[in-house]
């Protein structure tokens, strides 16, 4: 029965990671928060071959305890489970209050900004450089129109290469880089909700099977780069990451139209519609902050059961 609680509890967690990981913020983060970002990590690194060999020698149970496959296989259940019913949520939410939801993404994004760059232990001028290139870069290719989403194969499976990294670097969204390379409402607001239906299941399948190929080739061989490079280079990556974040912020700007391949911004006048918008952003960025408290809270408790182990509990002497 215990073993069967605990099953639900990774299930449960990997749904909040599904949901979070459907909006423009670091599915990462909320993997800390809730404890098992370092499991998770641990149990993709250890998908290699060596341990794969184990299953063509019928060594089912060593793969299964090398792997922690059981947890592995409950958390991405989870987040596949809580991805399809957020986003059926959200394409609602994007059809009838699109100018409110892109707000709160704003929100989102402009508190995971602050997040990221207060991990950066340095502020020197190397790292300033860096987060300006990385801004300016993202900035440029936001402000130029794609108004069409991109279902080639190979631009789905980039997708999924660069969308998985969310699930890997803390601060990091991966829904945020599918806005930034123009596929985020074909994958999450269209393919997502048609498995839902036996006459969409096709449509939906074949989009979402080279993003999730690609997903997993990135969760599984970049997740060792991406490693080495947040222990390596940390400040530096952080920064870059940081100024990446910031300048993609026309991607959710409300007020925006394509005209040929750029995009026109336009000044919203006055009234309650702005005003809501605002109050959006302000809830947006509060989640972020929730979210950072319950990390660094997460965080405090970790190390004090580290430094203060619980005792053994011995029987009682006859």
């Amino acid at each position: 029965m215990l073993k069967l609680w605990g099953s639900i509890k990774v299930f449960i967690k990997g749904m909040i990671m599904g949901a979070v990981n459907v909006f423009p913020i670091s599915s990462g983060t909320i993997s800390l928060v809730l404890g098992v970002y370092e499991r998770f990590i641990n149990s993709i690194n250890s998908l290699r071959i060596k341990n794969f060999k184990l299953l063509f020698k019928g060594e089912f149970r060593e793969f299964a305890r090398r792997t922690d496959f059981k947890f592995l296989l409950t958390i991405v259940v989870g987040i596949v489970v809580g991805m399809v019913l957020t986003a059926l949520f959200l394409k609602q939410t994007l059809k009838s209050y699109e100018v409110y939801t892109w707000s709160f993404f704003i929100g989102l994004i402009l508190a995971s900004v602050v997040y990221v760059a207060k991990r950066i232990e340095k502020v020197n001028a190397k790292n300033i450089i860096l987060a300006v290139i990385g801004m300016a870069l993202s900035f440029f290719l936001s402000i130029k129109a794609n108004p069409y989403s991109n279902d080639h194969f190979l631009y789905l499976f980039l997708c999924g290469i660069v969308g998985a990294t969310g699930m890997i670097v803390p601060g990091v969204s991966g829904s945020h880089m599918m806005l930034l390379m123009g596929n985020y409402e074909l994958i999450v607001t269209e393919a997502i909700p048609s498995l839902t239906k036996f006459s969409t299941f096709g449509h939906g399948a074949a989009i979402l099977a080279p993003f999730l190929l690609g997903a997993l080739v990135s969760l599984v061989a970049f997740s060792h780069l991406l490693s080495w490079l947040m222990r390596e280079y940390r400040d530096g990556t952080l920064a870059v990451l940081a100024g990446f974040m910031l300048g993609s912020l026309p991607v959710v700007y409300p007020w925006k139209e394509a005209v040929g391949t750029d995009y026109v911004f336009d000044l919203p006048p006055w009234s309650s519609e702005l005003l809501i918008a605002i109050l959006m952003v302000a809830l947006g960025a509060f989640a972020v902050y929730m979210l950072e408290v319950m990390a660094r809270h997460t965080a405090r408790k970790q190390v004090e059961r580290q430094q203060n182990p619980k005792p053994k509990r011995h029987g009682k002497k006859a």
